[in-house]
């Protein structure tokens, strides 16, 4: 108890003592800070100043302990500390791609990328996934903007993500599109030569569009030799490599179409069946390449003489027995109907339209039914293209020059269509566009083809009859080409009544419809109610159709058309171009070198001075030095999308967050 008492007491006293030091020490502060005043300082002429004059920052009284950041580094990497997102903020990577796909459907491209740079990562921060580089990557590839694809392509190696196949593919279809095909060509084997590097193994999609990438890129052996790349690593070639083959004979205008030639019957000697591209683009081949020299010619003639004799060498193995029709197999060809398919048994592998499979012991039959057999009676000249070929027929191809010598070198209107029908294959708009500017100059094979078209119960659209009319204008048969919005017109009225909820199907002219319209307005007349029914369908004229309309006021010598059309150019405050400023020049020099050597009456001098006064007011009124500037192609992807009058603004919505599972209660009810 006495010591529980003597604790006590020490308790208290320590208690007051820390009290006693408290009040001594809060009465003694006060004393202790004082309010230090600034000293004074007095000049020559009496002045008092608080500080010292000779140091320099003390004259202001405010007190600025916060150091300014000057350094603009120093101040975003403050912004970025302190202007931290918050988690709600950010999405999800589908989310962001449902926004950037929304952008690319409406063709944003500009808007596209800044999802990525800005929304991404300046605001929202989130590390992107190669999912939103690889979209982005293949929007840039589409529209040729090369340099920017790369440049994702690089950023993406930065973040340390691994390019996919489909990156390869993108850069590689980015190289293809490129509007200079030597910097296409630098990238793309600087690429291939970076996927030997890394020890990627490309698949069959990047072996086709390395393919593509050479072929448009003018480097046809290395896409040769791509083909033989995968043959070695036992990749089976399919149509679909033969017609990026195809698409690479195109980029050499003088010996394309014998490359083409070559690469077809190469796909029919693997039996592999051509599908509509094939045709379509032999056809874009035949519009823009030539078949060589006479010796290019007569190597391609002994070639299809060496797989014609192979065929029939092939033939004659199989032999067909009276009764039952079937074909007695030898061991290997039963190997290579019952096994899969390999590269090296391609040479001898049968047709499907040719053999059809009965039992599963080999048992082929024969429906006779060789298409090609039948057709070949049918002939009227060789063709080229054709299975079944009689070379006895084929004379003087060294003659081949113009459009029509080259059509009908595979096979002319009818039997490439019929070609066509033997593999089983119909022919779309498209094989019916680019066969229009083959035919021949009479209105009798243009009337044919659109019969033909109604055969085949193909519909035209408005790009077929666009190139018929501008076909027309190009011989100089203006009346015919006045008839073609008749026909148009019938088209569209037949078509509501028929098909009347179709937006497929759907016709109606355009911009570029007046613009082939306008090469057939030889008179200001015609040309003034042109113009007044752009007017009425709320067309707007630009530079295309106004350069057709100068042509024919310049060829003819028409002042008053000339003055008129460039009187429009002012009034819509429409940007020239060049190729218009040099008609205009040449129509000047024309009417003075017409006035010095034949010296024209006195009202075409007249006329002549009315149009040279209007001329030089008329170059200073329009800027000329800005119409002369070169626009970069890549310029447009570089700015937000303009919002034009005639369309409406564009909303792209925000994806929703949650989004909602449906959860409807089905009820069991057991399969009877």
């Amino acid at each position: 108890m006495a010591f529980r008492c003597t604790k006590l007491l020490r308790i208290v006293r320590n208690i007051n003592v820390i009290r006693h030091n408290f009040i001594a020490t809060s009465v003694a502060l006060p004393e202790e800070i004082k309010i230090q005043k600034p000293r004074e300082f007095k000049t020559e002429d009496n002045l008092v100043y608080l500080e010292d004059p000779d140091t320099f920052g003390t004259l202001s009284r405010s007190d600025n302990t916060s150091d300014e950041l000057e350094d603009e580094g120093d101040i975003q990497e403050q912004q970025f500390l302190e202007n931290k997102p918050l988690n709600k903020q950010k999405l999800t990577t589908k989310q962001y791609a449902d926004i950037i796909k929304q952008c690319l459907k409406y063709k944003r491209l500009k808007e596209a990328l800044d999802v990525l740079e800005v929304r991404m990562l300046k605001e929202d921060r989130v590390k992107p996934e190669n999912y939103i580089y690889n979209i982005l990557i293949g929007a840039c590839a589409d529209v040729g903007y090369t340099k920017k694809a790369f440049k994702l392509f690089n950023d993406m190696k930065k973040r340390a993500l691994r390019p996919t196949g489909d990156t390869y593919t993108c850069l590689f279809h980015a190289c293809a599109n490129s509007p200079w095909p030597a910097d296409g060509l630098n990238r793309a084997q600087h690429l291939k030569e970076l996927m030997i590097e890394k020890g990627y193994e490309p698949n069959v999609t990047n072996y086709n569009a390395m393919i593509k990438a050479f072929g448009r890129c003018g480097d046809l052996p290395t896409a040769f030799q791509l083909v033989d790349e995968m043959v070695a690593k036992k990749f089976r070639i399919k149509a679909h490599t033969m017609n990026h083959l195809l698409q690479a004979c195109i980029s050499d205008k003088q010996n394309g179409l014998r490359h083409a030639l070559i690469v077809w019957r190469k796909m029919l000697k693997m039996k592999e069946k051509p599908n509509i591209y094939s045709f379509n683009l032999m056809l874009k081949c035949v519009k823009d390449c030539n078949l060589g020299s006479q010796q290019d010619i007569e190597e391609l003639i002994s070639m299809i003489n060496s797989h014609i004799q192979l065929q029939i060498n092939s033939r004659k193995k199989l032999k067909l027995t009276e009764p039952s029709k079937t074909l007695e197999i030898e061991e290997g060809e039963k190997a290579l109907l019952g096994a899969p398919k390999s590269v090296s048994d391609v040479g001898t592998e049968a047709t499907s339209s040719d053999l059809s499979i009965i039992d599963k012991k080999n048992n082929v039959t024969m429906e006779f039914v060789n298409k090609l057999d039948k057709s070949r009676n049918t002939r009227t000249a060789p063709n080229l293209l054709s299975k079944v070929l009689n070379m006895e027929q084929v004379t003087a191809l060294q003659e081949v020059h113009t459009l029509q010598d080259k059509f009908a070198v595979v096979g002319g209107q009818d039997d490439f269509l019929n070609e066509m029908k033997a593999f089983s294959i119909k022919p779309d708009i498209k094989t019916f566009t680019q066969m229009l500017p083959l035919l021949d100059n009479t209105t009798e094979a243009e009337e044919k083809l659109l019969q033909q078209m109604k055969s085949f119960e193909v519909k035209a659209d408005i790009d077929f009859y666009n190139m018929l009319i501008k076909k027309r204008c190009m011989r100089s048969d203006y009346d015919a080409a006045f008839a073609v919005p008749d026909i148009i017109t019938k088209e569209i009225e037949f078509r509501k009544k028929r098909y009347p909820h179709s937006k497929r199907l759907k016709l109606k002219v355009n911009i570029m419809t007046y613009g082939v319209l306008a090469m057939a307005c030889k008179t200001k007349e015609s040309a003034e109610k042109l113009l007044k029914e752009m007017e009425e369908k709320q067309l707007k004229v630009n530079m295309e159709v106004l350069g057709a309309l100068l042509r024919h006021g310049t060829a003819n010598v028409q002042f008053g058309y000339v003055l008129y059309i460039m009187n429009v150019v002012k009034k819509e405050n429409i940007k020239v171009n060049s190729i218009f400023l040099k008609h205009l020049e040449a129509f000047n020099d024309k009417c003075q070198n017409i006035i010095k050597q034949s010296g024209k009456s006195e009202v075409f001098k007249k006329s002549y001075e009315i149009f040279s006064k209007y001329y030089n007011s008329w170059l200073k009124d329009v800027n000329i030095e800005e119409a002369l500037k070169s626009e970069h192609p890549w310029q447009q992807f570089r700015e937000n999308f303009p919002q034009t009058v005639q369309r409406h603004s564009v909303q792209i919505e925000e994806p929703k967050k949650f989004y909602k599972r449906n959860r409807k209660y089905v009820p069991y009810a057991p399969r009877t």
